[in-house]
This record gives C-alpha cells, sequence and structure tokens, in this order.
C-alpha cells in the first residue's frame, strides 16, 4: 500500500536540507508526498527553535496538525533538539525524530503501525528530494558551531562543529548537479572554519578554499557562499574568488552591530571602522562584488550612542542587501542575564530605523539599468521568468524578472535590465 507523507518545513536553508533527507528517507520507505495535509497518513513537522518567534510557529505548526486528528504527526528538527522535554509536554505527538537517520525514521515508522516489508535497511544519508522544484540547492558542509556568541543559542543544542569530508561534498554536488542544478549555495553555522575539527587548523580559510577548489572542478555554474564569519577570511582567499569564475562574486557576511562595545558584549569580533576597512579592502580586490549582512539591534547595553554609531555605519558601508533583527533573548545563552535589557518598543523603533537608512541608501546605488547580466532561469509564473543573477541569494535578495522568452529551468540565459522596482528587476532577453 502507498502512503503518504506531508512535510510542513520550518526554518532556514540549513534545516531545507534536513527536510529533503528527511522526504527522501519517507520515499525509500513507500511513501509518497502530498502537499495537502488532509490527503496524508503522516505528517511530518521539521521544526525551528532558533528564536522565540520561530519556536512559536513551530509549536503553533504542531498543534494545528495534531487538532486534525486524521493523520498521524510526526516532530523532528531544531525545536526538539534544543528542548528534549517536549514529548512529556506534548504527548498528542504520535512521534519524535531526533535526527535525521535513516535506521531512526524506519523504526519509528514501524512502531507507528506502516508495513515498511520488502524495503530496504539501508539507505544513503545525504540522498535527498528537493523542496525547490527549480535551479538551485543548498549544500551544507558541516553542523554545529565552535564560536560561542552570546546571544546565540545553536551551539547548546547543535554541539560543537562537525564537518563532513570533502570527498562526501563532491559526491553530493555531483549528485544534485546530475540532477539539473546549476547552482550551489554553501551552507553551514560555521562556514570560514570549515574542516579544522577533520583537517586541523586551517588559517583564513584554508579548508574551505580546498573544499572550493574541488567543487569547482565539476560542471557547474556558479558556487555561492553564505554565512561567513567577519574578519575570519584572509586576502588571499578574496583574490581567490575574485579569480576563479565559478564562485559568484556576491558576500554573505553577517556583522551583527557596529560599536566595538556592543560587539565585545555580543563576543563578536572588530568594529564599525575596523568593518569598513576590510569592506574597501574586499571591494577593491572584488570590484563587482555584491554584499549582504544582518543586524541586531537592541542587545542588552545597546544605548542611543552605541545605536547611531550602527546608524551611521549602514550609510557608510553601502550594503547591496540587508537584514535587521530586534535582539531575542534566548535562555541558555550568555546574554540572557545581561543587565540592561533593551525595551521591546525601542528594538523596534530601532530596526525601523536601520531599515529606512538602509533604503535611503540603496537609492544611491549605481543604477543596473542598461547593464547585461547572465541569469539562471528558475521558475515562470503568467508568461513571466522569475531568474536571478550573481548577486541574488535565493529567497533572502531580490529576483530578475524575465519577460519575452520561452525557456526552460535551470537555463542560462544573457539578459538586459530594463527596469529597477525596488529590490527586483526587470529585463529582456540580451539582443
Amino acid at each position: 500500500m502507498n502512503h503518504k507523507v506531508h512535510l510542513a518545513h520550518l526554518g532556514c536553508a540549513k534545516n531545507m536540507v534536513d527536510s529533503e533527507i528527511f522526504l527522501a528517507h519517507f520515499d525509500r520507505l513507500g511513501f509518497s508526498q502530498t502537499e495537502n495535509p488532509n490527503d496524508a497518513d503522516l505528517v511530518l513537522v521539521n521544526t525551528c527553535g532558533f528564536i522565540t518567534a520561530a519556536k512559536e510557529q513551530s509549536i503553533d505548526t504542531i498543534f494545528e496538525h495534531v487538532e486534525a486528528k486524521n493523520r498521524r504527526v510526526v516532530v523532528a528538527g531544531c525545536l526538539y533538539q534544543r528542548y528534549a522535554n517536549l514529548p512529556e509536554q506534548m504527548p498528542e505527538v504520535d512521534g519524535w525524530l531526533r535526527t535525521n537517520n535513516y535506521k531512526d525514521v524506519r523504526t519509528l515508522i514501524q512502531k507507528l503501525g506502516f508495513n515498511t516489508d520488502g524495503f530496504t535497511s539501508t539507505a544513503n544519508q545525504y540522498e535527498r528530494v528537493l523542496l525547490e522544484k527549480n535551479s538551485h540547492a543548498y549544500l551544507r558542509i558541516s553542523e554545529g558551531c565552535n564560536k560561542n556568541c552570546s546571544f546565540c543559542s545553536i551551539p547548546g543544542f547543535k554541539g560543537r562543529m562537525v564537518s563532513r569530508t570533502i570527498e562526501s561534498l563532491v559526491e553530493e554536488a555531483q549528485t544534485l548537479i546530475d540532477n539539473g542544478i546549476k547552482e550551489l549555495n554553501i551552507v553551514s553555522q560555521d562556514t570560514c572554519n570549515y574542516g579544522v575539527d577533520i583537517y586541523g587548523a586551517g588559517k583564513g580559510g584554508k579548508h574551505f578554499r580546498t573544499l572550493l577548489e574541488k567543487l569547482t572542478e565539476l560542471d557547474i555554474e556558479r558556487v555561492r557562499l553564505l554565512y561567513l564569519y567577519p574578519l575570519w577570511l584572509d586576502h588571499n582567499f578574496y583574490e581567490f574568488m575574485a579569480e576563479n569564475p565559478k564562485i559568484c562574486n556576491y558576500i554573505d557576511m553577517p556583522l551583527q552591530h557596529a560599536s566595538q562595545k556592543v560587539l565585545k558584549s555580543m563576543k563578536r569580533p572588530g568594529n564599525g571602522d575596523r568593518y569598513l576597512e576590510e569592506i574597501s579592502k574586499i571591494r577593491t580586490i572584488i570590484p563587482d562584488v555584491s554584499m549582504r549582512t544582518t543586524l541586531i539591534v537592541g542587545f542588552p547595553g545597546e544605548t542611543e550612542a552605541d545605536f547611531q554609531e550602527l546608524n551611521d555605519f549602514v550609510r557608510e558601508a553601502n550594503f547591496e542587501w540587508l537584514g535587521a533583527f530586534p535582539y531575542y533573548r534566548e535562555e541558555n545563552t550568555t546574554a540572557f542575564n545581561l543587565n540592561e535589557q533593551v525595551h521591546h518598543k525601542t528594538k523596534y523603533r530601532r530596526q525601523r530605523q536601520i531599515l529606512n537608512t538602509y533604503h535611503q541608501m540603496r537609492q544611491n546605488l549605481p543604477s543596473r539599468i542598461g547593464q547585461t547580466h547572465r541569469v539562471i532561469l528558475e521558475e515562470k509564473i503568467d508568461n513571466i521568468w522569475l531568474a536571478r543573477t550573481y548577486f541574488q541569494a535565493p529567497e533572502v535578495d531580490g529576483v530578475v524578472y524575465v519577460k519575452n522568452h520561452d525557456g526552460y529551468t535551470g537555463e542560462l540565459l544573457d539578459v538586459t535590465i530594463t527596469n529597477e522596482l525596488d529590490f527586483d528587476l526587470e529585463a529582456d532577453p540580451k539582443v
């Protein structure tokens, strides 16, 4: 009998990789995927447990499916990894998965009464059913983090960094390419530090560079680097990026703040002046680089002077892409017990102000109208293609709307930018 599974996916790109591995396991166990939970025999809720808002969303999603009472509900992901006592608090849930291990999935499915006779007892741990039916995929190179940022809960439930071998990552990347993927987006909690746990010390991203050298030997159009820790990579690494045509001239570097006092309290390196110096050097080495950062406002002890320093930094740094978030007080982090907690209204006012400064600054960036860029076509809606350039990461940055073209998913197409729509662009195929 063919059973059906519905996936309720929550969380970041790293969690998406787990969701795709889970779906591959269920597929191997005879389950077909359904987008309609009402048609499902089992719903898998892959949760996020990073911050308060994500935890609340995860809990709401769990109870939404539990209350339907017409399917089994299994919970996996970060929320359960962070709070081991959840099964006691949610006895309504039918099953729990702490890892994406195939044997654990198979054992739980059997326990819930589903027949797995005739299905293999082993599986490739990194086999995936991709959630996004387009031309990019995420490649998670490690799990866990060796940093101890005072605001972050991740090391507390993910543990220290565990890197995958270069060989296994190249093998998985080749499988993704064989399935039509044109762009690999490299993700982890501690990307720059990749490999130090298995290959020994490596300053300036030594092992990460070795991995990228191997990945770019494959028949892939683009490799994009996400979650780069500030000031960890040396300038030789950026020169390597500039010289390798397959690596996107795109840097995602979550700086979090610019005030040295706040950064020190966050247990983060650097300060605004040091960051501006580094950004300037990167732009010199990679002239057409596109940079993204994320910032936290309202961290305990952040004064108006600290905030204005951050606001001035945003105005001067000229980030193409920026996100700003209020500080969330998370238990089991060293920042949880800090004095001088900032009032929530102040946090949201500062968030709005930072984003307003960013939007104002963005108006002064050079226009892209008339420029020619190579895009990858991803999805067609009402005869218009959604595509992305090297300076647009999936989900978080804008897209290019391409008109007047038939095309196919994954096609590489040179286009001329005809219009700017705030964060998105319009383009026609290059004549």
